[in-house]
């Protein structure tokens, strides 16, 4: 399947979830007395937003995960046997379907981290403060955090899930003498202000990041 068809793909499945969750939240409150129903409703609504942000951000790590289990076959040619590095990794998969994503949705989904390769995925003042969250002790491993928050007058729920280092990430992230040759080449030459390198398995990576508009989402009103 090509990254456009997973990407409408993903995009159904998100909205198919959406609109279960939020009708299940709706019955759920139906029986409630008017005291107290806008912010249970309220309630209802957060809950259903994180189950969409947890659910867009895992769709995003998998697709991540396949883009680097096949990193030999992607730069192995097959007739020759030489090892050619050709960048097609998951970090870039992964910001290639999170920004068609998000102007496919309105809804803005991001990976970022506070040691960045790529500038352009630099965090913004919510992100660095929630990276520097995830990243603490006090904070459960795996956990993800998210709040909402209001810009403009505008509400919006915004949920960030860590990303860790594991065997595969090595490859491109380990210690720069360890990182073969073809690929520490590679990087130099297209990130110059790198700063991605140097992590061990385990370690936090970063995160993924999803800001959904209640404008958008029609739950606003």
């Amino acid at each position: 399947m090509c990254i456009p068809k997973m990407i409408k793909s993903a995009c159904l499945i998100v909205i198919i979830i959406f609109l279960v969750c939020c009708v299940n939240n709706k019955n759920s409150f139906s029986r409630q007395s008017d005291s107290g129903v806008t912010e249970k409703i309220e309630v209802g609504h957060m809950k259903c937003l994180q189950v969409v942000a947890e659910t867009t951000i895992e769709m995003l790590i998998a697709s991540r995960s396949v883009i680097a289990k096949n990193q030999e076959l992607i730069n192995r040619d097959p007739a020759t046997g030489n090892y050619s590095m050709k960048g097609f990794v998951p970090a870039v998969v992964g910001s290639q379907i999170a920004n068609d994503f998000s102007l496919m949705t309105g809804h803005k989904l991001k990976q970022t981290s506070l040691k960045v390769r790529n500038p352009s995925n630099s965090p913004d003042e919510w992100e660095r403060k929630v990276l520097k969250l995830l990243g603490s002790s006090e904070h459960p491993e795996g956990v993800g955090f998210g709040e909402m928050i209001e810009v403009d007058g505008k509400k919006n729920f915004r949920f960030m899930k860590p990303i860790y280092v594991d065997q595969g990430c090595l490859l491109c992230h380990g210690k720069k003498r360890e990182i073969r040759p073809e690929i520490r080449r590679f990087l130099e030459s297209k990130y110059p202000f790198d700063q991605a390198f140097g992590y061990e398995e385990g370690e936090l990576r970063g995160g993924i990041s999803i800001n959904i508009s209640l404008e958008k989402s029609g739950l606003d009103k």
